[in-house]
């Protein structure tokens, strides 16, 4: 009761203030502002702290001072931490004003005494302030225990004697702000499900372990994802609510508690869309702030529904045009592999190839028509598909298929495919066939070409002290007779003659003037009368005679008898001809580079010139033509210094083995025939 003896409200100010306010005298609670009446309503002899009149100045000054504030302050007063707070205070407990005033803390929050109570003791046993930042604390403000946040600092109010007779509690509620920074965290967690989700029926998978973290707004937690496969559900949530009307949340009470069920938004009828379940706190209020937020959670949780539906589709289209892509790229290959295939084995690996990755076929093998084979029948797994050119029935393309998969199972696009594969292969095999014809007649043709050209190249004559060695490899490209010769010969006075040449021209004509030049060289020289110069100089008198009107380079050589060391005399004259080269002679390889005369056959008259050189025991010469040291794409000095290196490389080797060795450095395929002549003195 109020000292006036009227009834308090209990749960807000007084309803006549002035007629309260003059039970309490002028000056103490003057401050008190909307909480005036409520303060004269108190019975405050019956409070710990007394009448007002009876108050300290340490209490009146501090009572002062939690009045003039627009902030939360409250003062905990003696050992029993009275209140007396402001009107702001009061506001932040709308469930227990103004009933706390002049009443003890521990009556008024038993539900956090253990979480504060030890604090202001410490603060009136002398240990100073104390600080709190965003505190939880559990209270009932409006009728239920709730989920709270607070900053506050207590600060000890002392005597005249310096004594703790009470402490300023100055309060700041973050519950807000608490709240929205976890559940933005949250939201921006689920932000990321964009990035991992990569298909819809994954979503609880992915989305629940992140929902079941916020557990302060989130205790219980599920989804239900229509046609997601099997897994384990929280029984602790009822089923999903029959009917909803249209409402995109609907809060029942099922067995856990209060429960609410979202639809998740989206494109698509309501069946098809995912339902999120979640037992509602009970230590926050079911007003449009919580369901608001679980609104937004469903809503992130649609986006991430609809972005991964949206990249399926967009995969799913793009695998359509990629898989277009390789077909059209496949057969693109196909298309540049089969004119390589020269023989039916091949064509048929590349077509059984081509026919798996194109279009799904398990096998697939060629007939040929007129080969004793016959196209196996059509079997509901197989098929041939005939190979014409012109109107030629050259075989068949057969084809296996997997069960349940024929040509009747194919698209359009892969008929069209089909169809370009038949008729490139027949194409291919047309061409082969003809490649074969051609390779057949030509080796033929080349076999008797060479046996031919070898015969005019005899072999070369024994000599005392010398090493001979002579070699003939034909062009790879061609099957004629070439115009390149070698010769070895002694004449009726004993010494070695060693002769290259090289014709111009790659035919018989080529052939029949270089067997010409070769037997009259060998007559002009037999007599033993005439130096290598005057042997060419005769050999080109003569050949307008002879009617020989090609064109040719050459190198003569004679080696004269041993001197007392047994070192030979080496004399040479060339008619245009690559310049010989000397190995083995007391230093590195070289080539003897005098200057060279006109070929033979321009001018019968030219003058010609003989050169000496000495060739010490383990010397070696060689002769050759140009099919050795020219190449396309490289120069002839390029070739004459790849011959000089290759040489040193192979340094003490015999005529035989250097021929063979520089032979097999150029590989098989020369642009040129070659021909080599070596001697060494030994």
């Amino acid at each position: 009761m109020r000292p006036d003896g009227t009834g308090s409200s209990g749960g807000g100010a007084s309803s006549d203030p002035a007629g309260t306010a003059a039970a309490v005298p002028a000056g103490v609670l003057d401050g008190a502002g909307g909480l005036r009446a409520d303060y004269a309503a108190v019975d405050w002899d019956a409070s710990p702290v007394g009448p007002p009149q009876g108050w300290p100045a340490s209490l009146r000054t501090a009572v002062a001072l939690a009045f003039s504030t627009g902030f939360p302050v409250t003062l905990l007063w003696g050992p029993q931490h009275v209140l007396l707070y402001n009107e702001a205070y009061a506001a932040l407990f709308p469930a227990k004003h103004p009933g706390a005033l002049g009443r003890p803390c521990q009556e008024v929050f038993p539900e956090v005494w253990d979480d504060i109570g030890p604090l202001m003791r410490r603060v009136m046993s002398g240990g100073g302030g104390v600080h709190m930042v965003d505190q939880e604390l559990h209270l009932v403000r409006r009728g239920f225990t709730e989920e709270s946040y607070f900053t506050y600092a207590y600060s000890p109010v002392t005597g005249e004697d310096g004594t703790v007779e009470g402490v300023l509690d100055l309060v700041v509620e973050t519950t807000a702000s608490v709240v929205d920074a976890r559940r933005a965290r949250l939201l921006g967690q689920l932000a990321e499900l964009p990035t991992r989700l990569h298909d819809p029926l994954d979503l609880a998978d992915l989305a629940l372990p992140v929902l079941r973290t916020a557990t302060k707004d989130l205790p219980l937690v599920e989804l239900v994802v229509p046609g997601e496969p099997e897994r384990p559900r929280d029984l602790r949530l009822s089923g999903p609510p029959v009917e909803t009307s249209g409402r995109d949340l609907v809060v029942v009470d099922g067995p856990a508690g209060r429960t609410a069920w979202l639809r998740v938004p989206g494109a698509g009828d309501a069946a098809s869309r995912p339902l999120l379940a979640v037992l509602l706190s009970t230590g926050l209020a079911e007003d449009d702030v919580y369901l608001g937020f679980l609104r937004q959670v469903a809503a992130a949780l649609g986006n991430a529904v609809a972005v991964a539906t949206a990249i399926q589709a967009a995969a799913a289209r793009a695998e359509l045009r990629a898989a277009q892509v390789r077909r059209l790229v496949g057969l693109v290959r196909t298309l540049q592999e089969l004119p390589g295939a020269e023989e039916p084995e091949a064509l048929e690996r590349v077509a059984a190839t081509a026919a798996s990755r194109l279009l799904g076929a398990t096998g697939a093998r060629l007939v040929l028509a007129g080969g004793g084979q016959e196209a196996a029948p059509a079997t509901p797994t197989s098929g041939g598909l005939p190979l014409q050119v012109s109107h030629r029935h050259l075989g068949h393309l057969h084809l296996d298929w997997a069960p349940g998969r024929a040509l009747q199972h194919l698209s359009e696009e892969e008929r069209a495919v089909l169809s370009v594969l038949t008729s490139s292969t027949a194409q291919a095999l047309d061409r082969s066939s003809a490649r074969r014809a051609e390779r057949e007649a030509t080796a033929a043709v080349r076999a008797i070409a060479e046996e031919l050209q070898r015969s005019l190249l005899t072999a070369p004559p024994a000599v005392d002290g010398l090493e001979i060695a002579v070699r003939y490899s034909p062009a790879a490209e061609h099957a004629q007779v070439g115009g390149d010769w070698y010769d070895a010969f002694t004449t009726a006075t004993g010494a070695l003659h060693l002769v290259i040449g090289d014709v111009t021209g790659h035919d018989q004509r080529a052939a029949a003037a270089m067997g010409q030049l070769r037997n009259t060289l060998r007559g002009v020289a037999h007599g033993g009368r005439s130096t290598p110069a005057g042997v060419l100089a005769e050999l080109d008198a003569a050949l307008p005679h002879l009617g020989v009107a090609s064109l040719a380079t050459a190198v003569l050589g004679t080696l004269s008898g041993p001197d007392d060391d047994g070192a030979r005399q080496l004399v040479w004259s060339s008619a245009g001809h690559l310049p010989p080269l000397l190995v083995g002679a007391g230093g590195p390889p070289r080539l003897l580079d005098e200057p060279a005369e006109l070929l033979l056959g321009i001018f019968p008259g030219t003058e010609r010139t003989d050169h000496t050189t000495t060739m010490p025991r383990g010397a070696t010469v060689l002769l050759y033509t140009d099919g050795l040291v020219e190449r396309r794409g490289s120069d002839l000095q390029t070739g004459l210094a790849w011959l000089v290196e290759a040489a040193a490389a192979l340094e003490g080797a015999g005529p035989e083995e250097l021929c063979d060795a520089l032979l097999e450095l150029v590989g098989g395929r020369v642009d040129d025939d070659i021909a080599l002549v070596a001697a060494r003195v030994v």
